[in-house]
């Protein structure tokens, strides 16, 4: 599939486990102040039902990332803090969702109290990982805007963002966040050649040199990223 429909799915189902996480926490917190017991089953109930669905749209968002990032489980620079809240927030929520419908009405006291202390957890890293993602998308528009870009070019920033996204999962390893380059690879921020070249270059890689990319991203892919190297080429003047 696109990768711009993986991009829609994951952009949509992250919102349930952001927002029903912690919703699943709070009815749980409330149905053990309750002192009536039907309330406190109702409110039991919408917890864990909440938390189901949260646990469903994680993982929809997480399979979505994975196919985004062609099975690139951390990244580089934001993309790897975003994962490093990710992974354990989902885990964590999937595995005592898990456990709560295995163990169903025979949870005890002590068990519930660890059981919403490990969701609360849950939900302040899944949150985390919100607003990491959230950086991600950021970053590239932040960072036209602090290189003093024109209004005409920040009209393009969400584009730019989108070939930065694909620049930290593919390229960053060897080049850097920021395309300035390590001793894997080189500064990009002088790179000067045209879109076609570009193209080529990613596609078919450079022997010895950098691996080929052709059967990893698809000519969108190729277009945004050849958008955010014009984007660094232009702030590196």
């Amino acid at each position: 599939m696109e990768t711009l429909f993986w991009q829609r799915l994951h952009g949509g189902s992250t919102h349930l486990p952001i927002v029903l996480l912690p919703l699943s926490v709070v009815f749980d917190f409330v149905a053990t102040r309750s002192r009536e017991e039907a309330l406190r089953r109702g409110f039991h109930l919408a917890g864990f039902a909440t938390a189901v669905v949260a646990a469903l749209g994680g993982s929809a968002a997480v399979a979505a990332g994975v196919a985004m990032s062609h099975g690139q489980l951390l990244g580089s620079g934001v993309e790897k803090l975003h994962h490093l809240y990710v992974w354990p927030a989902f885990g964590l929520s999937l595995g005592l969702v898990t456990w709560r419908l295995l163990r169903r009405e025979r949870i005890s006291q002590r068990g519930l109290r660890v059981y919403l202390a490990g969701m609360t957890m849950a939900s302040g890293l899944m949150m985390g990982a919100g607003y990491w993602g959230g950086e991600l998308l950021l970053h590239a528009e932040t960072n036209l805007e602090s290189s003093g870009a024109s209004p005409s070019a920040l009209t393009d920033a969400a584009l730019v963002a989108r070939g930065h996204d694909l620049f930290l999962m593919n390229c960053a390893h060897c080049h850097g966040d920021d395309a300035h380059g390590t001793e894997e690879g080189p500064d990009l921020t002088t790179f000067r050649k045209s879109d076609t070249r570009i193209a080529s270059i990613v596609k078919n890689g450079i022997k010895g040199e950098m691996p080929r990319f052709g059967q990893k991203l698809t000519d969108e892919n190729l277009r945004l990223l050849t958008l955010f190297l014009h984007s660094v080429n232009r702030a590196a003047r």
